[in-house]
């Protein structure tokens, strides 16, 4: 269910995977076995065992239910008989579970025709098929995972993207919770067990058996703080693992900054001490070059004003030309005025852009 939904209306639906890996606490015979028959109300049933899972579209306000059926070995199909049922409303799920069930166990109904008409019904038998499992270990009950078909299961303790591990967080912290409270039923079933016992046999079988019980429930207890303690060491280990990698990938791009900075460094030397200069040169040199043309064209005006007719010509034309040479060294002015407008945004480009990742550079 991806990022959160199946769908984001009734007319986007999506592909799911049910899968069915156990049913407990079932009487049947050497010579049955077990499956389900799932659907989503619109369309038929669909078989789902504990080697195939079922592939159903599911949108917001689906409703996908599953009926577990018993197979005598070797008898017709039609002689199977159903033992209980499950339906998951798709929004209420979403709301108590998050994108989905991973390994979640569900108290069995008895068999009956489906009614999904009762919204609240249907929602208040999904919260009791769901929390009240726990409470009595020995009830009929299934384990069901219900996935998005594009989540891929193996990929979930590889990916490094931080917001798709968090997505499936909450169906697996419901089915590590969900496990560890069968594991103190089972444990409190122990003790009380361990006490009836002592309480019905004889004074001496009592003593032996109160021992036994202790000593029994002393080691399971003694294995369940084992049991957390090394799961807790393997999540410090994995979170180590994780800092070690994002502190490596933090050092390999600061070194990169720093090696970008020291190349800018570089060019910004070669513009300052090379290419500087050189514009400098060439536009005092343009600056002179217009300077002197502009006194010529004065010269030859001057001289055009009082001169004869064949001087007059002369001069006009090499006013003319003066002027042309006067405008070229213009536009070369202006070429290099721009050059050294763009030399001057550059150094402080690199001034500016430089600042920051040397200071990081230098703090690492």
């Amino acid at each position: 269910m991806g990022n959160g939904a199946p769908g984001g209306d009734r007319g986007d639906s999506r592909e799911v995977v049910l899968s069915l890996h156990s049913v407990h606490n079932v009487q049947h015979t050497p010579s049955e076995s077990y499956y389900g028959m799932a659907t989503s109300h619109s369309a038929e049933e669909i078989p789902v065992t504990s080697e195939r899972p079922a592939r159903l579209m599911a949108h917001m306000d689906s409703v996908l239910s599953v009926r577990i059926f018993l197979h005598n070995r070797g008898q017709p199909t039609n002689n199977d008989r159903p033992i209980g049922q499950v339906s998951i409303p798709i929004r209420e799920l979403i709301d108590t579970c998050g994108p989905g069930i991973y390994q979640t166990w569900f108290l069995l109904e008895p068999p009956a025709p489906y009614d999904t008409r009762s919204h609240d019904k249907l929602v208040e038998r999904f919260r009791q098929a769901l929390h009240v499992v726990t409470e009595d270990i020995h009830a009929s009950r299934i384990c069901l995972s219900l996935l998005e078909a594009s989540a891929q299961l193996s990929e979930w303790g590889k990916t490094e993207n931080e917001k798709e591990r968090i997505t499936y967080y909450g169906p697996l912290l419901q089915s590590h919770v969900q496990h560890l409270q069968f594991v103190r039923g089972y444990f409190d079933h122990h003790e009380r067990g361990e006490h009836r016992n002592c309480d019905g046999g004889a004074r001496k079988r009592v003593s032996s058996s109160a021992g036994k019980g202790v000593v029994e429930a002393d080691d399971l207890r003694s294995e369940l703080e084992r049991l957390q303690q090394r799961q807790l060491e393997e999540e410090v280990a994995h979170l180590q693992g994780e800092l070690d990698q994002v502190t490596n990938e933090a050092n390999r791009r600061i070194e990169r900054g720093n090696e970008s900075i020291v190349k800018l460094k570089a060019e910004l030397k070669q513009l300052r001490d090379e290419d500087g200069p050189r514009f400098e040169a060439e536009h005092r040199e343009a600056a002179a070059r217009l300077e002197a043309a502009r006194q010529r064209a004065s010269e030859l005006k001057a001289r055009a004003g009082g001169g004869g007719g064949g001087e007059k010509s002369s001069a006009v034309n090499s006013t003319e030309d003066g002027g042309a040479e006067v405008e070229k060294l213009r536009q070369d002015k202006l070429v290099l005025s721009n050059q050294k407008a763009a030399l001057m945004k550059m150094v402080q480009d690199v001034y500016g852009g430089g600042g920051g990742g040397g200071a990081e550079g230098d703090r690492r």
